[in-house]
């Protein structure tokens, strides 16, 4: 018999098994601590989390009073900026409408200067057409006298520049033959006034018929009217025509007397050198002459003097005859 063998058994130990209701409340009562220690735990939470919400509101209120601080620090800024902008805008505005204004005032102020030269320009002209329509009219019904002299004052005296191409050759196209009739009588008058000894009436004639006839081609009135105005004592206006003889007439023996016309007039006008030169220059001409005396005189009597020259006696009448008999 084969000898059995067997392996000894474990035995499981002992527990000692507490009564259920026992095991309950322990596990109750535990999870009655743990729930307490979890309430306390989320009540910490809770007190935290409302610490901290309460801070964030704070934080929040206190950013929202910046933020709003900002904005309105940025509103006024804003607001003062656009103002300085609007005000610089607006003077800039306005400068440039006084700018505009000043330059529209002075453009006013040219334009009227304009519209008044024009005026006055205009009222000219027609004032010249006027006067010109009135002396063509005169010089065609006016007979010789006052009322013909003064028309042809008016016609020579019209300016051309104010008349229209038409009205200027009208008025010269009449003028021309009545300006030859009026000069040829007042050479008349002036010779006869002067061949009678009436120096005043000569003069005025002759200087007359000089004004409507500029040309003058015979040298004789230049003498005429010289010697006539030195006798009326009219020296400085018997200078420009004596000189003009003097030039046109060569060496005559009337030229020679004209020199010594001239040094007078000179003299008169205290002017001794001129005079010296006239009274030189006349008795080189004919130093045998009945006036070469009356020239040595003048000179002798120019040498000798120092102070102011001395009134020359006016010519004699006779003279002027005797320097030429066809006077």
């Amino acid at each position: 018999m084969s000898e059995e063998i067997s392996t000894p058994r474990s035995v499981p130990p002992v527990v000692e098994h507490q009564p259920a209701a026992e095991c309950d409340l322990s596990d109750l009562r535990r999870e009655v601590i743990e729930s307490r220690n979890l309430v306390i735990k989320t009540d910490n939470l809770l007190k935290n989390l409302h610490a901290e919400l309460k801070q964030m509101g704070r934080k929040q209120e206190l950013f929202e009073k910046r933020h709003m601080m900002t904005s309105v620090a940025a509103y006024f800024l804003f607001a003062a900026l656009a103002t300085l902008g609007a005000f610089s805008f607006a003077r800039s505005e306005i400068r440039g409408a006084r700018e505009e204004s000043a330059a529209n005032e002075g453009k006013v102020k040219q334009l009227t200067q304009e519209v008044e030269t024009l005026r006055r320009a205009d009222g000219s002209r027609r004032d010249a057409s006027e006067k010109a329509a009135r002396a063509y009219d005169l010089l065609g019904s006016e007979k010789e006298g006052p009322g013909q002299t003064l028309a042809m004052d008016q016609a020579l005296h019209a300016d051309r520049q104010l008349l229209s191409r038409l009205e200027a050759k009208a008025l010269d196209e009449r003028t021309a033959g009545m300006r030859a009739k009026m000069a040829q009588a007042a050479l008349e008058r002036g010779n006869a006034a002067f061949h009678r000894n009436d120096w005043t009436g000569a003069a005025q004639e002759l200087t007359r018929y000089i004004e409507l006839e500029p040309r003058v081609e015979e040298s004789m009135v230049w003498f005429r009217l010289g010697n006539a105005l030195t006798q009326a004592k009219e020296h400085q206006r018997a200078i420009p025509a004596l000189e003009s003889f003097i030039k046109a007439s060569g060496g005559t023996k009337t030229s020679q007397y004209a020199g010594y016309l001239l040094g007078t007039d000179y003299e008169e006008t205290n002017n001794a050198e001129k005079a010296r030169q006239s009274y030189e220059r006349a008795l080189g001409l004919f130093p045998g002459s009945e006036f070469a005396s009356l020239i040595r005189g003048r000179l002798k009597r120019l040498s000798a003097q120092k102070g102011a020259p001395q009134p020359a006696p006016t010519p004699a009448p006779a003279a002027a005859q005797a320097a030429n008999p066809k006077l």
